[in-house]
């Protein structure tokens, strides 16, 4: 026998199903099975370097490299079956063309095929890598793989071959052996090059291995977008970088010279050269850092203007940022290094993916703070383990009803409404999600209602009912106020022992509904009322569970406050996967008598004589003394010897926080009064955003 086919032999070992699937799809991979019933392919050359297989007329031809680079003489441009069929049938007759014997083939198929495959991952060179992607792929690859959060981006898998899985896009790559082009994607992608070398670096990072940067001779990885599949653009990097350096000190010094002068006093000068910054970031492609710079310039100008809106603890909250973004990109830089979480992106790019199962979990209505409305669907994805959401939402001025578009056809064609979603199994092809796991409202996208019953579909659900898990989790995921904010990871499946009647309170115009969990903690689901939360508060405060339900709801504040926004209600008794559901904001209330509808009005009365007066912060008071003391300063400014005086009684606030348990204020040193007041500012709300999250939300 060839070396050729004892090679093609160690590879078709470790196909399954899903391998040869990916090798082309599932449905060519039952018409090859079935044609194999029919006939059976058989070898007419066989050399050292090549093998070529007649089947269905067609001839089918081997190298080294595997099936994942046969070809057919078929007018099919990519995997075919004949190329199925040949390979299923080569990977049964090499055992017995080797004179094995049955218990030698089941000895060999019970042997660790993996271990093999990670040495050769582990192997490929960075020169290899650079030969099969070029340079730009590589350096594309080697910020990507940077950028990745190991534990929670990257999933390795696989019994018999290795399935590097990455969430964002959401694909995979199957390795069976052989060169680097041999990883096989279980999605048609793009350039599909650079995520192969990518797959295989993430392989190596996860693995503890030292992954090799790109040449210095090539354009810095600052400017890369990762969301293009073109490569960047290589000319002028030297230039970039330089023009990035000259923009950080500007805008870190602007920073300083604002509370210096104080945002009580700013001038059109101030606004003009916040926008000039804001052009200038733009150009530099530090999209996030143009972002926050637009936004100061703004709210500069409503000051100017004496706008209702305008607000000095809020503009001296985006200065903050600003100023902690830039030095953080600054320290990043030195080390020659750009993450996308700081460097952000041009705008929320999505990416195509495979076919994407679902589980419609509901929906909800909202008007936001700046005039937009718009209906949001959550759904469940079992394949990525993960929530998933489409938001349609419109200016308020062009009249859009979320309530009717919950009814209304579409976003996706196929789906006859967002309504019809709820409770069901979706299949989407050509479907594109962005990486914070948003679906795109296109056109494009198909939508095919599956059958399933109330079980299955429960079953995939991954649910909590434990409230101390939920803390610890929320406390480990606490995040830096320069994170990326990633909401949909908020969301959870709740499964109490029991629920108690949930209770209205006026003052707050709040409804309050408390859950119970197995070991008798309780979480609040709070549900504060507007005109769309109004039919959810009308349903919880007449439900009444008859048997288990799961909880759909979207978690806030910090882990020593945790409060429940209720999405929906799964009911575990249902029989059909529809009535399932029970989407708050849209399905019908039961029926209630006179004197309860009576009762809920009176409840529920807007019109009350006492405001709302707000939840109560578990901020810690000397904290918030501190914070509100850091503003006034920078609202006044540090006019004359008044710097050298704010400077001691900032050094003595910091030693009384310190002494209190906030350590990192023991890390502020500056001799500038206005760098220091930023950068404590900075951790006053880093130190809100640990404790509860609500206080203050990252940009």
């Amino acid at each position: 026998m060839s070396s050729l086919r004892e090679t093609l032999r160690q590879q078709l070992a470790r196909f399954d199903d899903d391998a040869f699937a990916a090798l082309a799809n599932r449905g060519l991979l039952r018409r090859a099975r079935k044609d194999l019933e029919k006939e059976t392919p058989d070898i007419v050359e066989e050399s050292s370097t090549r093998m070529v297989m007649q089947f269905g007329g067609q001839r089918i031809e081997f190298d080294a490299r595997g099936p994942a680079a046969a070809s057919c003489t078929c007018p099919a441009r990519a995997g075919c079956q004949h190329i199925l069929a040949a390979a299923i049938a080569l990977g049964s007759i090499a055992p017995e063309a080797t004179g094995t014997s049955p218990e030698g083939a089941i000895n060999t198929a019970a042997q660790d095929l993996r271990q093999p495959l990670i040495q050769a991952l582990l192997d490929f060179t960075p020169q290899t890598l650079r030969k099969h992607s070029g340079k730009a792929g590589y350096r594309w690859a080697w910020q990507f793989v940077q950028d990745l959060d190991i534990d929670n981006d990257l999933t390795l898998a696989g019994e018999r071959n290795i399935v590097i899985t990455f969430r964002h896009p959401p694909v995979s790559f199957r390795y069976m052996g052989g060169t680097v082009d041999a990883l096989l994607s279980d999605t048609d992608i793009k350039q599909i090059a650079k995520y192969q070398v990518a797959a295989v670096l993430a392989f190596q990072r996860a693995s503890g291995h030292a992954v090799e940067p790109p040449e210095e001779t090539t354009p810095g990885t600052a400017s890369l977008n990762l969301g293009k599949d073109h490569a960047p653009d290589e000319r002028g990097s030297a230039a970039l970088s330089e023009q990035r350096a000259r923009l950080l000190v500007a805008v870190c010094q602007l920073a300083r010279e604002s509370v210096t002068l104080g945002l009580a006093h700013s001038s059109s000068g101030i606004h003009e050269r916040f926008a000039t910054l804001a052009v200038w970031a733009q150009g530099a492609q530090y999209y996030r850092l143009a972002l926050l710079l637009r936004r100061i310039a703004d709210h500069v100008d409503m000051l100017l203007e004496r706008a209702g809106g305008a607000d000095e603890q809020r503009l001296f909250d985006e200065l903050t940022l600003a100023y902690a973004l830039a030095s953080a990109l600054q320290a990043a830089a030195a080390d020659g290094k750009s993450p996308a979480v700081l460097v952000g992106h041009a705008r929320t790019e999505y990416e195509e993916v495979g076919p994407l199962e679902l589980l419609g979990l509901g929906a909800s209505a909202w008007r936001s703070a700046s005039g937009y409305l718009g209906l949001t669907m959550l759904f469940w994805s079992p394949a990525q383990q993960a929530f998933l959401s489409c938001t349609d939402a419109r200016p308020e001025m062009q009249r859009f009803d979320p309530v009717a578009r919950y009814k209304a056809a579409g976003p996706w064609t196929g789906l006859g409404a967002p309504a019809v979603a709820t409770g069901r199994k979706i299949l989407l092809t050509g479907a594109m999600q962005s990486a914070g796991g948003r679906i795109s409202a296109s056109d494009k996208t198909h939508a095919t209602l599956m059958p399933a019953d109330a079980a299955p579909f429960i079953a995939a659900l991954k649910f909590c009912s434990r409230w101390t898990e939920l803390t610890l989790e929320r406390a480990a995921r606490r995040r830096s106020l320069l994170a990326e904010p990633q909401p949909l990871r908020d969301w959870v499946v709740l499964k109490p022992k029991s629920v108690r009647r949930a209770e209205f309170d006026a003052a707050r115009q709040t409804l309050v509904w408390s859950l119970v969990d197995d070991q008798g903690n309780v979480l609040n689901a709070e549900v504060p009322y507007d005109a769309f939360t109004a039919p959810v508060i009308e349903r919880l405060e007449l439900f009444e569970p008859k048997g288990d339900v799961l909880i759909v709801a979207r978690l806030r504040g910090g882990s020593s406050h945790l409060i429940a926004e209720p999405l929906s209600v799964v009911d575990l008794t249902a029989r059909g996967s529809a009535a399932a559901v029970d989407s708050l904001y849209f399905d019908a209330a039961p029926k209630a008598g006179m004197v309860g509808k009576l009762l809920a009005k009176l409840r529920r009365r807007a019109d009350a004589a006492e405001p709302a007066s707000g939840r109560i912060t578990p901020i810690p008071k000397l904290l918030t003394e501190a914070k509100r003391w850091l503003a006034m300063q920078a609202e006044r400014g540090l006019a004359g010897d008044s710097a050298a005086a704010t400077l001691h009684q900032l050094q003595g606030r910091l030693k009384r926080l310190v002494a209190s348990g906030f350590s990192a204020f023991g890390g502020i040193a500056d001799a500038d009064a206005a760098a220091g007041l930023l950068r404590a500012h900075y951790l006053c709300m880093q130190y809100e955003h640990l404790i509860d999250d609500s206080a203050n939300e990252p940009n």
